[in-house]
């Protein structure tokens, strides 16, 4: 065990000891299906830093943040700052709506390849879907990231791992697109393509976003790369 690998274990060690966690059921708890979905997410945010990090080089700087929202605000995720002019501008990352990644049908409003974002807030409850009450306005963040990865998993299924789509027409058009053969191939392409948007673009005439707004596979006006 080389020196970064023995500091990683002290962490996982310091980690179960502060929280009380047996390190031999850290990888169980981990992977249980209720707290998954939890860590997922909180990965996408760190994930899209490293990302914003690469891309926008060295006149901005990026940081993550960890902020217990205030009554009547929300936890800011990123904080995109250009270090020049002192701009500042708040980043929210969310994940693809499991399972919504589609080829499209002349039936469909969007007849092209697309999947959906989940915009609204975390806590939402479906009864209040039809009102502005669990929706972000366009002007409580400036920037929306996020990844395909979560729209090509199928939703609802019972085992513990995480399955693709049953589509397989789709799943094709996939791998031709990201040019891959193996299913790992593909979910790492899709782990690694990211979109973005700027909230005014996707936002409804009363100044929401959209609970799950439509997020087109291939130029997209709203969303770019």
């Amino acid at each position: 065990m080389n020196t970064a690998e023995l500091n990683i274990y002290k962490d996982i060690e310091e980690y179960c000891e502060r929280y009380n966690i047996p390190i031999e059921s850290l990888m169980d708890i981990l992977e249980d299906q209720k707290v998954l979905p939890m860590i997922r997410g909180k990965a996408t945010e760190y994930i899209a830093a490293i990302i914003l990090k690469k891309s926008l080089g060295r006149n901005w700087q990026v940081q993550k943040l960890n902020l217990n929202p205030q009554q009547g605000t929300y936890d800011e995720d990123i904080s995109i700052t250009h270090s020049k002019t002192g701009i500042r501008l708040k980043v929210e990352a969310k994940s693809a709506v499991r399972g919504s990644f589609t080829l499209g049908t002349k039936r469909t409003k969007v007849n092209v390849p697309h999947f959906k974002v989940k915009c609204h807030k975390s806590r939402s409850n479906i009864s209040k879907s039809t009102t502005t009450n669990d929706r972000y306005l366009m002007d409580d963040f400036d920037l929306v990231v996020c990844n395909l990865s979560n729209a090509i998993f199928q939703g609802a299924t019972l085992g513990d791992n995480l399955e693709l789509i049953y589509d397989s027409e789709a799943i094709s058009f996939l791998k031709t697109h990201y040019k891959t053969h193996a299913e790992k191939e593909l979910i790492r392409s899709a782990y690694d393509d990211w979109f973005c948007c700027f909230p005014r673009m996707i936002a409804q005439k009363d100044s929401s976003i959209p609970r799950t707004p439509t997020v087109q596979l291939i130029n997209d006006t709203n969303w770019f790369l």
